[in-house]
């Protein structure tokens, strides 16, 4: 491939990769293991690719790789690395992680995926501010399934949280397993369903302080079936 040209990427399933169509270059195609959530593969695109999704409108959470609105499903890449999630109509848990260096960190191989009903959150710093995208994790379950929320840090520079903590809090504390969350692999929070309709919280911030000193307050919010 004539060096400059940006590679195309193809997306073609809703779970976040598929088949990309070579159009007579001989590009390669790169897909990496997710260094946010065990046993994902995810895109792995360099700055100046391009990302084309058919058949799905992705829409990103908090900060975006994209040099343009991905609205058409079309995404040049525009930034060096970081962790990027996105939401589609019939999608599960897509991500794209920039960057040659952006791979996994641990483990280094992929491990079978949790078998509980996860949501992913994305936290970064929006101008100063800790947020977190979406604020509330809904789920819809029966009392004693297990539930498990994944934060990913994203975005790259100022935007991007290195050393985050997310900790259970009033009035309703999340029941976490996990006695520590923070940076991958200790990202998530796994807990059973409970018995009623419940609203739990947490809060997440850095634990050096950054973005500004700032935190953010989220909920989990559990429907019992």
């Amino acid at each position: 491939m004539l060096m400059g040209t940006p590679r195309l990427w193809l997306l073609t399933t809703s779970l976040a990769i598929g088949a990309a169509l070579l159009c007579g270059c001989h590009a390669t195609y790169y897909v990496t293991t997710s260094p946010d959530e065990p046993g994902k593969v995810v895109l792995n695109p360099s700055n100046n690719d391009v990302i084309q999704w058919t058949g799905v409108t992705p829409g990103f959470l908090g900060p975006t790789p994209c040099a343009v609105d991905s609205s058409p499903g079309k995404c040049t890449i525009n930034v060096p690395d970081g962790s990027y999630l996105y939401t589609c109509s019939g999608c599960v848990d897509p991500e794209v992680v920039v960057g040659p260096g952006s791979g996994h960190r641990t483990p280094s191989a992929l491990v079978p995926a949790t078998t509980a009903v996860t949501d992913t959150v994305s936290l970064w710093c929006n101008n100063n501010q800790v947020t977190l995208t979406p604020p509330a994790s809904p789920f819809t379950a029966r009392a004693g399934d297990s539930l498990e929320v994944i934060w990913v840090n994203t975005g790259t520079g100022a935007q991007k949280i290195s050393d985050p903590v997310v900790t259970p809090s009033a009035p309703t504390p999340v029941p976490c397993m996990e006695t520590h969350i923070g940076a991958p692999p200790n990202n998530h929070c796994t807990f059973p369903a409970p018995a009623a309709t419940t609203t739990y919280n947490y809060t997440a911030k850095s634990a050096g302080g950054s973005c500004n000193a700032t935190s953010a307050a989220g909920t989990i919010v559990v429907t019992i079936q």
